[in-house]
């Protein structure tokens, strides 16, 4: 057969447009790999993060994933504390400077302090500059981003600010890590215990829009230590220091004879999950496509029920209706923080 020189020339400029265009693509591949994803589009939500970072060290877990999270435009950390004078809203306060420092955003997002205590008498709020944080943010007109208002502890600020400016409740949504789904559970629910009067008054008073990690579901989200010292350690100052906290309270628990073996317990860390992890729900009608799907996070929209004293639940067949999640997804929600501390690595301090 004989050979048409002209498409034989053709096939091989067009073999070298292609093999040029491969390592172009190549190089691009290479030059981008230490580089951490950001959304083109940037942030698709604001969040205010609320945490007693001066107690369980999941919250210092969960802040360092807000951190570094790109789609979501975080706004403040406020620090609270739980009641006990080794936990106050101070050392949290501090601790939220430290992570900031070493994540090299020192100065970037502002940080508020909670109230001193829990609220003393029902629907009277405590005027602290993290209930004032949240209801300036809420009140914002510059912006569409949704507001979610992230609580890993108590809600007292949250409560103070929704009595002190009551509109704010359809301006934003609670993401809460507390509470338990059993309705005659013997035992309070520890964030649920920070403070009973700001929880009841938010389910019990209020229209805000919740969406709800009870104790049931937050006490999935496990790792290994040897999964915190294998992924997290490595990864730069800030890696190393979250990892010396865990050994940190190993060692104190064992002054107490307590055995804490090598699994802990990141019950904040859907805080992140459910803000800067989600998907798109497609636009319907010309509207902008919310940004709330969870995937294989699993959920039931149900009446908020009424809370009592012990924390206890009684279900109720009217009134505004609440997200209470069943599961959330572990899988993303930790592989993403191993992915993003690896890759921040090189920036980091």
């Amino acid at each position: 057969m004989p050979i048409n020189r002209r498409e034989m020339i053709a096939g091989l400029s067009l073999g070298a447009v292609a093999s040029q265009l491969g390592h172009s693509v190549q190089a691009a591949t290479l030059s981008a790999a230490g580089k951490a994803f950001s959304p083109k589009a940037g942030p698709r939500s604001r969040v205010l993060f609320i945490n007693d970072l001066s107690g369980d060290i999941d919250g210092l877990f969960a802040a360092v994933h807000a951190i570094l999270s790109p789609s979501i435009d975080l706004r403040g950390i406020i620090g609270t504390g739980t009641g006990s004078p080794r936990e106050t809203a101070e050392i949290s306060v501090a601790l939220a400077h430290e992570m900031l420092r070493l994540t090299g955003r020192a100065g970037q997002i502002p940080v508020h302090i909670g109230s001193k205590g829990k609220l003393a008498i029902a629907g009277t709020p405590d005027r602290s500059a993290g209930a004032q944080a949240i209801i300036d943010e809420a009140r914002r007109t510059d912006t569409s981003l949704p507001l979610y208002v992230a609580v890993g502890g108590g809600l007292t600020e949250v409560a103070s600010a929704l009595m002190l400016d009551p509109s704010i409740a359809s301006r934003m949504t609670l993401i809460w890590i507390g509470g338990n789904i059993a309705s005659n559970s013997n035992t309070a629910e520890y964030n649920f215990a920070i403070d009973r009067l700001a929880t009841r008054y938010i389910f019990n008073e209020t229209l805000v829009p919740i969406w709800q990690v009870p104790s049931e579901v937050y006490a999935t989200c496990i790792v290994s230590a040897s999964e915190i010292q294998r992924f997290i350690a490595p990864c730069g100052a800030v890696g190393n220091w979250l990892y010396g906290k865990l050994i940190a309270v190993n060692e104190q628990f064992a002054g107490y004879r307590m055995n804490t073996g090598e699994v802990w317990t990141m019950g904040d860390s859907p805080l992140v999950l459910l803000t800067a992890l989600t998907a798109a729900v497609p636009s319907t009608f010309g509207r902008q496509p919310r940004y709330e799907r969870t995937g294989a996070s699993a959920y039931d929209e149900v009446f908020a029920p009424k809370l009592a004293q012990d924390g206890g639940t009684e279900p109720r067949t009217e009134g505004r209706k609440i997200r209470l999640y069943t599961s959330v997804d572990t899988r993303l929600m930790f592989n993403d923080l191993y992915a993003k501390l690896q890759t921040f690595r090189p920036q980091l301090p």
